[in-house]
């Protein structure tokens, strides 16, 4: 086995990975000792868990496991280290989709932070979260920010440090993932990118100077309502209090681990935390698929402009 390490930045943390990932930038900072260490290895069947679903264990202690079937078993850490046992090639896709998707997730919830799941984009050098369900179009309309100049922290977990005098949001991958027709609809070259997963009709884009590599203080939380077709319009209304707080623990992404990790109690205890850290929770409502992507930018930077 390539005994070969690569250093990385992920979330301002230095990473020395035994994998290569190239949705990360090399490390360029100082000659710090790693915070994160992704390795290769044996993940055990069980872990002695207190918390327990088909994909998920978690233990007492606080380490999780989760197995993707055909792709590999993934052993999370103490916030700190992931082994990773793959059931592929270990440069296949599919194993880094979930590695810094659901392995993201879970260092988060054991640092004490809370991913959000959200796409963070630059907006005024704070960060605005577009939060929604998978498919709800959070990276196409990062994709249009994208192209109207904005840069991007995340394109779909974005850790906020709630344990912080002033909390920020952390920048995660230099990656935007889109599905082939909102590919299609940004321009992207399709046939020059690298599917997400085998035989998966996702495509992974380069952020390059779009990458937004520094934390930034929260703007603004906003939820992605389903739209209705045939409406054009495009609304934003304004959550407070404890629509807030619930919509914000409904975005909290891996939440029902998080439970596990901590009890309801507990989880809900943090994300009440966490909502009073970003000034402005808004639901947007707007025109299915890609009518008026434009129109739907201005009105969240409106927004969020006027509200500051």
């Amino acid at each position: 086995m390539n005994s070969a390490t690569h250093d990385y930045t992920l979330c301002g943390w230095r990473l020395r990975s035994a994998l290569e990932l190239p949705e990360l930038a090399p490390w360029a900072g100082d000659d710090r000792d790693p915070e994160l260490v992704f390795e290769l290895g044996e993940v055990p069947a069980e872990i002695d868990a207190t918390f327990r679903t088909p994909v998920v264990q978690a233990n007492a202690a606080g380490t999780i496991r989760f197995a993707i079937d055909g792709v590999a078993d993934y052993l999370v850490e103490d916030g700190d280290r992931i082994v990773i046992a793959p059931h592929l090639p270990a440069d296949s896709p599919d194993i880094r989709l979930f590695l810094l998707g659901t392995g993201l997730g879970f260092l988060c919830h054991q640092r004490g932070l809370l991913p959000i799941h959200a796409a963070a984009i630059d907006v005024d050098g704070r960060a605005v979260m577009i939060a929604g369900a998978s498919g709800a179009g959070k990276s196409t309309l990062a994709a249009a920010f994208m192209r109207r100049g904005f840069r991007i922290l995340s394109d779909d977990v974005a850790p906020l440090t709630i344990d912080r005098a002033e909390p920020v949001i952390l920048p995660s991958l230099k990656r935007i993932r889109l599905w082939h027709d909102s590919a299609q609809q940004a321009a992207w070259p399709v046939d020059m990118l690298e599917p997400c997963r085998e035989d998966l009709a996702k495509f992974s884009h380069p952020l390059e100077a779009a990458h937004a590599d520094a934390p930034l203080r929260p703007a603004a939380l906003i939820h992605l309502a389903a739209g209705v077709a045939g409406d054009d319009a495009i609304t934003l209304k304004r959550l407070r209090g404890a629509p807030a707080v619930e919509a914000m623990r409904q975005q909290t992404y891996r939440w029902r681990t998080l439970t596990g990790l901590l009890g309801r109690m507990g989880a809900l205890q943090r994300v009440g935390a966490a909502a009073p850290l970003i000034p402005l929770h808004f639901e947007l409502t707007r025109p299915v698929r890609y009518k008026r992507l434009d129109d739907t930018i201005d009105a969240i930077v409106q927004a969020v402009r006027a509200g500051s």
